[in-house]
């Protein structure tokens, strides 16, 4: 369950401003690889995007997760596939805390007007600097709005401690914003790279409605009242 429990996290963390997100012209796939500080260890991240809907398959350690946030009914899926099981969470308030949270990050952005052509689509260089970490992205604009990856109480999707903390500061800055990061590279106070995010391809075209809603077979879980049944024991 952790895989399932961290992309939970995960996913809160994605919600921002929803007018930026349903302005979005861009369907299709994004895949990205992303890796940290060990060697050897990646994971894959794939974006679908449809409208108001964005489905997120994530490829962690062999454990396969997967959400579908609906901006729309503002309420998110979390799909369980070793269980075939889905549960269905309301994410309003996620969303709202997010809006009001939206331009506060301290981090300082420096549009350095440098471009690079990267998977066919124009990206301008900016870098995000804070408390010693400069991270570097390159932002290619046509694409959907960037949700984030998360950071989280447990240290992230990656771990890491400080530099989830690190890699947290220039996903709260682009949150959001137009240009996609298409290239990231997070290096610490001495120089050394500490997170690098990469788009490995971008397949625009039509998607399938079914891509957004649990698959055939899956059997709904609703989580248990323990308030109520706290309340009852109470009684």
């Amino acid at each position: 369950m952790k895989p399932l429990l961290r992309l939970l996290a995960v996913s809160i963390l994605l919600l921002t401003a929803v007018a930026s997100f349903a302005a979005a012209p861009f369907e299709g796939k994004i895949s990205l690889t992303i890796s940290g500080e060990k060697k050897g260890r990646s994971q894959a991240l794939d974006y679908s995007i449809k409208g108001k809907k964005l489905r997120m398959d994530m490829n962690a350690e062999g454990n396969q997760v997967a959400t579908i946030m609906d901006m729309q009914k503002l309420e998110m899926i979390i799909l369980m596939s070793e269980q075939k099981m889905y549960m269905v969470q309301p994410i309003k308030q996620p969303v709202e805390a997010a809006v009001e949270q939206a331009g506060k990050s301290t981090a300082e952005i420096e549009v350095t007007g440098k471009t690079e052509t990267i998977l066919g689509y124009t990206c301008s260089q900016v870098l995000i600097k804070d408390k010693g970490t400069v991270t570097e992205a390159w932002l290619a604009e046509g694409l959907a709005a960037f949700q984030g990856l998360g950071g989280g109480p447990g240290g992230g999707m990656f771990g890491g401690g400080k530099k989830s903390a690190n890699a947290a500061k220039w996903e709260e800055a682009l949150k959001g914003k137009a240009g996609f990061p298409l290239r990231v590279i997070s290096r610490d106070a001495k120089g050394k790279d500490s997170f690098k995010m990469e788009a490995t391809k971008i397949e625009p075209g039509s998607l399938p409605d079914s891509l957004f809603t649990p698959p055939a077979g899956f059997e709904k879980f609703e989580m248990p009242n323990l308030g109520g049944l706290m309340k009852s024991l109470g009684g």
